[in-house]
């Protein structure tokens, strides 16, 4: 069975550009309950989000008295018609997605920076003292909570299988990947790595029933770990570290690491498919879809890349660098800048079709769900656009 994300439904082929001539079933409609939408890290939504956009709502955390506001740089996650999404405030909040209300907060022991992820009635969610928090989605009252070595910086990835436990996964800076039980927060298995682990994992389903844990680590290598983690490990060298998650599709990982390079990696054989310089130390994270491979980075540029062979096929360029991840829907590519602007990228040609300017660099990536996009600034907002 294929991980299952929970209250996805999709009525349509989630990467096809909709054919505007023909008359159409309703538009799919889909959570984004994971950091890149899916266990596989896609970054592609199945909903049809075109611009322009609106400005539908806007959430404002309290701040103190004469102080700013802290930052969001947590992508959020949507699921069940809310947002979850984190703050260096040290909250967790949750907002209604249709008006932007809060529903309920959850301070945390430390700021929180990563992702969350939600499964079924839970949402979790690490902050940077190194705890992992299992809340109710309803009310955010604590299920369990675990303690790790050190501080969480990428979000967390889940695994629903028949007949075994259901499992989330999240990476360290203590060197370690962790597998917990979804229910009770026990240590399933954990794995040591050479360095910090800052990436979501990605999953894989590799065949025979099997799934792969993959990612790229703070110690210059890319990691395949079985999930149920019975077997061997393996690692395949990269020579710079990886600080973001990597998007798989057909068994192939794509990967945009610090030493300047976008790499194609096949999973079952380690083979490295291809290799792309392009002098970026990238810290956003790429999507794939049926043909390209898009990334930002910190030269301004958004790429498309020939996902067969590597070969730049487009580049949008920003005003200022890019360290949000973009997200793919329909034909538009949605892309945050650190010039405070929400881009609306052409998915055919790179050409701009849309911008709105927030007024706060955008570090953290967008999310999307039931028509709404959901975006958050270093202004410590959080945004909902829709038409």
């Amino acid at each position: 069975m294929l991980v299952t994300v929970a209250g996805c439904e999709r009525g349509a082929d989630p990467e096809a550009p909709a054919d505007e001539t023909t008359v159409s079933s309703p538009e799919p409609v889909a959570d984004w309950s994971l950091f890149r939408g899916d266990p596989e890290m896609r970054g592609v939504t199945p909903e049809s989000i075109r611009p322009p956009l609106r400005l539908a709502w806007k959430y404002e955390p309290p701040a103190e008295e004469g102080k700013r506001r802290p930052p969001i740089d947590a992508t959020p996650v949507i699921a069940g018609g809310r947002v979850f999404v984190g703050s260096q405030d040290g909250n967790l909040y949750a907002l209604d997605l249709e008006t932007g209300s809060p529903v309920w907060t959850v301070k945390t022991d430390g700021p929180i920076i990563a992702p969350a992820a939600v499964l079924g009635e839970r949402v979790f969610v690490g902050d940077t003292y190194g705890l992992i928090y299992a809340l109710s989605v309803a009310d955010g009252k604590e299920s369990w909570r675990f303690e790790t070595e050190g501080k969480i910086e990428g979000g967390l990835n889940t695994l629903v299988r028949e007949g075994e436990p259901s499992r989330v996964f999240v990476g360290s800076h203590d060197y370690f990947v962790y597998c917990l039980e979804a229910a009770s927060g026990k240590e399933l298995w954990k794995e040591e790595t050479g360095n910090y682990v800052v990436a979501t994992p990605s999953l894989v389903e590799s065949g025979n029933g099997r799934f792969d844990l993959t990612f790229g680590g703070c110690d210059g290598l890319f990691h395949i770990l079985p999930a149920d983690g019975k077997g061997g490990k393996r690692e395949i060298e990269i020579g710079a570290y990886v600080a973001n998650s990597s998007a798989v599709r057909d068994g192939i990982c794509y990967v945009a690491h610090n030493g300047g390079e976008v790499i194609a990696i096949r999973i079952d054989s380690g083979e490295i498919l291809w290799k792309t310089a392009t002098g970026n130390e990238f810290t956003a994270s790429p999507a794939v879809d049926e043909t390209q491979v898009y990334v930002a980075g910190p030269d301004k540029r958004l790429v498309a890349y020939d996902r067969a062979t590597g070969g730049e096929t487009w580049a949008f360029v920003a005003r200022r660098a890019l360290a949000s991840s973009p997200l793919v829907s329909a034909d538009t590519i949605w892309q945050g800048g650190m010039d405070g602007r929400l881009y609306a990228v052409n998915r055919k040609d790179g050409t701009e079709a849309w911008s709105y300017d927030l007024g706060a660099q955008i570090k953290a990536s967008p999310a999307a769900s039931r028509g709404t996009l959901v975006v958050c600034g270093d202004d410590g907002v959080v945004y909902g656009f829709r038409n």
